[in-house]
């Protein structure tokens, strides 16, 4: 298969990973396997050398990149020795960090061409707009819910695919940022130029308009069905940085959130909107509980953290109740830094937090510098924001497809940085 049809189709499916079956001894899922499919592609149409070859030019213009992924993996492969449990420490060693890493650079040299963007936007929004109508089905069906989150009417949560409330959200919020960004690309940029377009070109911007409106349309009340309150935040978040982002709206934008801010402090203490937006409900008690816990389990471990795949096993002399009510152990603590650092150890959060910084220094580059490129890392920026807000009360990175999607955003970042100076493509039309 292509290149060209194979990227889009990964993206298409990335709730494949939810389907699961073993290849000899070794568990894997659809999703892994047209991922290991894809990166196999590029090495046969390719060449192992000029992949590599792409891959050292790629780290070598991206120095802080390359120190940030570097230890972000060492410190990953690291924690596996270090779980109480290696099979399941290898299984997400290969889903979250090797497969990801590895598929970060076959995208970023396919990414070059601006349709190819596109097409790849289009099938990711695509596969939102799938989820999302699935979820809003739900709500007003029940159809497929499971009964934890049915029986209890005033806890009724849709969970589309997932089989929990917060993996629409999850999913949907990062999304919505992209979605943007398409009809920026398509709507405002067409209207601002004076050549015209064959009816060839019309119909695939149609398109891409079409599904992105229609997205927003369905996203907003899936994630308001799942009741999932990060995810929510996120997108404001993000929705929040882009107004800021561009002259027009950033006074006025400074102004809301001024208001927005004095308001909540406004409502009395037992408000529902404030004591869950400050995580003083039960579900933020929980929470809260859940990270003193988890900073306890580093202190006596601050280089190592609990391993891979051990955070559940390692945080039980750690344990605490809620007001006297004993909580489950969760698989992780529901902050997106508290677990890459359980998971990955000092040396993987200290790279992880080295890939953030790059990114947002590289892309405000890109803004600052008026460059013609200078779109795109704007939307891109809001959808990492989204993925951080929301990560502040949820984990945004341990599931097989969001860590698929979060090494989306410093790939198409990086197709966009110095487009011109870069000559893999030419010489490879394969991509």
């Amino acid at each position: 298969m292509h290149m060209q049809s194979l990227l889009p189709l990964i993206f298409l499916l990335l709730p494949t990973y939810l389907i699961r079956f073993q290849l000899g001894p070794v568990p894997t899922t659809l999703l892994e396997v047209f991922i290991l499919i894809s990166i196999g592609t590029s090495l046969y149409y390719n060449g192992p050398n000029n992949v590599w070859r792409e891959v050292k030019q790629t780290l070598h213009t991206n120095k802080l990149l390359f120190a940030g992924l570097v230890l972000f993996f060492l410190g990953a492969t690291l924690s596996l020795f270090t779980a109480t449990n290696v099979r399941a420490a290898a299984g997400e060693w290969k889903a979250f960090y090797l497969e990801p890493i590895l598929f970060f650079f076959v995208l970023a040299p396919a990414l070059k061409k601006n349709l190819q963007q596109r097409n790849l936007l289009l099938a990711l929004i695509l596969s939102g707009l799938i989820t999302a109508i699935f979820a809003v089905y739900q709500h007003f069906t029940g159809w497929l819910v499971p009964d934890a989150f049915w029986a209890n009417g005033t806890s009724y949560r849709v969970t589309a695919w997932y089989g929990f409330p917060n993996g629409v959200g999850l999913f949907l919020s990062p999304l919505i940022p992209l979605a943007l960004y398409l009809i920026h690309s398509v709507w405002y940029e067409k209207k601002k130029s004076n050549t015209s377009h064959s009816r060839e070109n019309r119909n695939p911007d149609l398109l891409f308009l079409a599904l992105s409106i229609v997205f927003l349309f369905f996203s907003i009340p899936a994630i308001f069905f799942a009741k999932s309150t990060g995810a929510l935040v996120g997108v404001a978040g993000g929705i929040g940085l882009l107004l800021l982002l561009y002259k027009k709206t950033r006074w006025p934008s400074v102004a809301l959130i001024a208001i927005g801010v004095i308001i909540l402090f406004s409502l009395p203490p037992g408000n529902a909107v404030r004591t869950e937006l400050l995580a003083q409900d039960r579900s933020g008690q929980i929470r809260r509980a859940i990270w003193n816990e988890t900073v306890s389990l580093l202190k006596d471990r601050p280089l190592l953290g609990a391993g891979l795949a051990s955070y559940d096993d390692r945080i039980v002399p750690y344990h605490t109740t809620v007001n006297g009510e004993g909580i489950e152990i969760f698989h992780h603590p529901h902050n997106i830094f508290l677990s890459i650092y359980v998971n990955t150890g000092l040396m993987g959060l200290t790279g992880f937090i080295l890939i953030l910084i790059w990114f947002y220094s590289r892309s405000s580059r890109l803004i600052v510098h008026s460059s013609p490129n200078r779109v795109l890392p704007i939307y891109l920026m809001a959808s990492m924001t989204v993925i951080l807000v929301s990560g502040l009360v949820d984990s945004p990175y341990i599931k097989n497809d969001l860590a698929i999607l979060f090494w989306l955003l410093p790939a198409l970042l990086i197709a966009t940085i110095d487009s011109k100076e870069r000559i893999f493509y030419s010489k490879n039309p394969t991509y």
